[in-house]
């Protein structure tokens, strides 16, 4: 069983928050290795990612569901999905508090793995996950803001030139950005400061190799 508890500040009101929190493009943007990401009935979302943990990597397939949901305010949240690797369930919550202006999300949850991904430890399952946590919560930011900018100067927002917009990443691209973040995150939780620059760089070619064969 994995548990996760935390609070991440925005520095944005919390409509705003809420209006990133209730797009599924917007999510799909912050869930690092997604794919994919649709509404198949109201707050039912079903996406694929590419997930790896330790050794283990392979392509999940799975719904979200929000339940009790209580705009501006929170949610229930149900994660189901499976793959050739393994499966996970789990719920959680999130709840929104403003404060002075900006927006502190409050999210608890727990999840259970099977599976070769459970095989390799709690303790690297538990690593791995807060470090997709860390990085989906600062990817939401990312969207939080750009969200922000743009309510803030419609008329800025709607007379200027548009600009190009930015190149797609391809899937192999964004699943080893993942994987060296993970890798990252994991040596320091796991790894004796002394060792970590040499395993580091090891794992980072290694995790390259991998997944470019994986999902190309």
């Amino acid at each position: 069983m994995v548990r996760l508890e935390g609070n991440y500040t925005f520095d944005a009101p919390r409509e705003v928050v809420w209006q990133v929190l209730m797009d599924p493009q917007a999510i799909a943007q912050a869930l690092p290795g997604t794919q994919q990401l649709e509404e198949i009935e109201e707050n039912t979302y079903r996406g694929i990612m590419n997930v790896r943990v330790g050794p283990v990597q392979g392509r999940f397939e799975g719904t979200v569901k929000l339940t009790n949901v209580q705009p501006p305010e929170g949610y229930h949240l149900i994660v189901e999905g499976k793959g050739p690797q393994g499966f996970v369930t789990g719920e959680g919550d999130l709840r929104l508090e403003e404060q002075d202006g900006r927006t502190v999300l409050y999210y608890t949850g727990q999840a259970q793995v099977g599976g070769r991904i459970a095989a390799v430890g709690q303790r690297l399952v538990e690593s791995t996950a807060r470090s997709l946590v860390r990085q989906g919560l600062e990817a939401l930011n990312r969207q939080v803001q750009a969200r922000a900018v743009a309510q803030s100067t419609p008329q800025q927002a709607t007379t200027a030139p548009a600009a190009a917009p930015p190149e797609t990443p391809t899937v192999g691209q964004v699943a080893v950005e993942v994987a060296k973040d993970v890798a990252k995150d994991v040596a320091a939780d796991l790894v004796p400061p002394e060792r970590r620059p040499l395993l580091i760089g090891i794992g980072l070619i290694l995790l390259a190799i991998i997944v470019y064969f994986i999902v190309r």
